[in-house]
């Protein structure tokens, strides 16, 4: 990792990934991932804290099965309500049901907002984070919080 916070998750939100994905197969799942207001020059000490997953609608196209695309109006619900209880949308998270859990050309398009993380989760449930910049994507340590 080169200078960007590492990703605590806590146990539920794990669980809600790995059953979101695999309730979505054979296509891609997506949804945002919520915690306590980090401050805008980054966490003063420590991970970013994930503590929750919502789960979007994928509406990419019916038939792509190597794409997703989050619900906008659900993100606009869920960032307001979120800022309203003074925590925030810390990123989003998609899987790659055929593929490993690491960002793809399409990934890398998209990639638009460069402060929110992004988890990716594979074909095998494993779950890898990833930190988006101009120069591409650089891997984050998980932590599990206990």
């Amino acid at each position: 990792m080169t200078g960007r916070p590492a990703i605590r998750l806590y146990p539920d939100a794990v669980a809600a990934l790995r059953a979101h994905a695999a309730r979505e197969l054979p296509r891609e799942c997506c949804g945002l991932l919520t915690g306590p207001l980090v401050p805008v020059d980054g966490p003063a000490d420590g991970p970013v804290t994930i503590d929750a997953a919502v789960a979007s609608a994928n509406l990419a196209p019916p038939g792509v099965a190597d794409a997703f695309e989050l619900d906008a109006a659900l993100h606009l619900d869920v960032q307001r309500r979120e800022r309203a209880a003074g925590r925030a949308v810390l990123g989003l998270y998609h899987s790659h049901p055929k593929g490993a859990a690491i960002p793809s050309p399409r990934d890398r398009a998209g990639a638009y907002d460069h402060g929110l993380v992004w988890l990716i989760i594979g074909p095998d449930g494993a779950i890898r984070a990833w930190w988006p910049g101009p120069e591409g994507f650089v891997e984050a340590c998980i932590e599990v919080a206990s």
